[in-house]
């Protein structure tokens, strides 16, 4: 424990009445110093919650400590409590803001120039693809709640990793904003254009602004809303995004994971262990979720069986 976190601890002691008399003293000695600097000054707080723990940190030297008793007679101990209760309440708590900088979020900026393309990977594993004369707007760090971006100017493809409890979210002009947990889906929002588009590739995608949810769009499905008249029409995607989806050594339960947010389907397995069988493959989504489940069982002596909709799976073994 440090010399700041005992002083701390030693001054809520006094508070509650649980100091040892000698503590007491300590506390009682570094107060009588104190109102004799007459620091309690109007508009000197930040000095003042300086020199509190600095001050009762050296008194907690053993070398430093006194004895005697006898300033408590001279230092009643309402008086010193209602002192100490005040510097807590102001000056300690100045004291923590400033030995602890207050660090502002940094946000990035990043442009892609006429026929450029970027592509920028975040830690989470996402992935935006920047076409020519676009401009991305993200934070250095994702906070725990949610990962937001946004798209200020032109068109984006996102492939995004999939978090069940942090959702990201893509923000657009006319605040706008696209929320998902993982999947992939292109943007095209230009200033000059009267429309924002959002089409989806895999998995789900919500799409609204502070006041309504216009939708939730799935796989081949797009959403044209209007800046003008503030109006969002859903429709089929007249041509399918196409994503590839590579797994490489992952378990099969991550897989499954995957391929359920890619597709908007369940898939069951009939053991727990089947979960853990590892998995390596490049697919694409032009592949039907039966094709690359096809291939995942012939690999490690599986079969599957579907709902009639074919909207659930059920893998088990030979």
């Amino acid at each position: 424990m440090t010399k700041e976190e005992q002083a701390q601890l030693l001054l809520n002691k006094y508070l509650k009445g649980e100091a040892s008399p000698e503590e007491r003293t300590q506390v009682e000695q570094w107060y009588q110093s104190y109102e004799a600097q007459d620091t309690l000054a109007k508009g000197r707080k930040s000095e003042v919650a300086a020199g509190i723990l600095l001050n009762l940190q050296r008194e907690m030297e053993p070398e430093k400590q006194i004895k005697s008793y006898r300033l408590f007679a001279l230092y009643p101990l309402g008086k010193i409590a209602a002192a100490v209760l005040f510097v807590l309440a102001g000056a300690i708590t100045c004291w923590s803001v400033y030995r602890t900088p207050v660090v502002k979020e940094r946000f990035f900026t990043l442009n892609t120039a006429a026929g450029e393309q970027k592509i920028v990977v975040f830690r989470d594993g996402s992935k935006v693809t920047m076409a020519p004369l676009a401009q991305l707007v993200y934070p250095l760090k994702f906070n725990r709640s949610n990962r937001t971006i946004s798209l200020t100017e032109g068109e984006a493809f996102f492939n995004i990793a999939h978090e069940e409890n942090r959702p990201f979210i893509v923000k657009t002009s006319n605040n706008l904003y696209t929320k998902v947990l993982g999947t992939s889906f292109r943007i095209k929002s230009f200033k000059k254009q009267h429309d924002i588009s959002i089409q989806v590739a895999t998995g789900k995608v919500a799409v609204g602004n502070a006041h309504q949810v216009f939708g939730t769009l799935v796989k081949g499905q797009e959403i044209s809303y209007d800046k003008v008249n503030q109006r969002a029409v859903i429709k089929q995607t007249p041509v399918k995004l196409l994503v590839d989806l590579k797994f490489e050594g992952i378990p099969l339960e991550e897989l499954i994971n995957k391929l359920e947010y890619a597709y908007s389907i369940h898939i069951l397995l009939s053991s727990p262990e089947l979960g853990k069988l590892k998995c390596t493959g490049i697919f694409n989504t032009r592949q039907s979720p039966e094709e690359i489940l096809e291939i995942i069982c012939s690999l490690h002596r599986l079969k599957f069986r579907t709902s009639e909709n074919h909207k659930t799976f059920n893998l088990y073994r030979k």
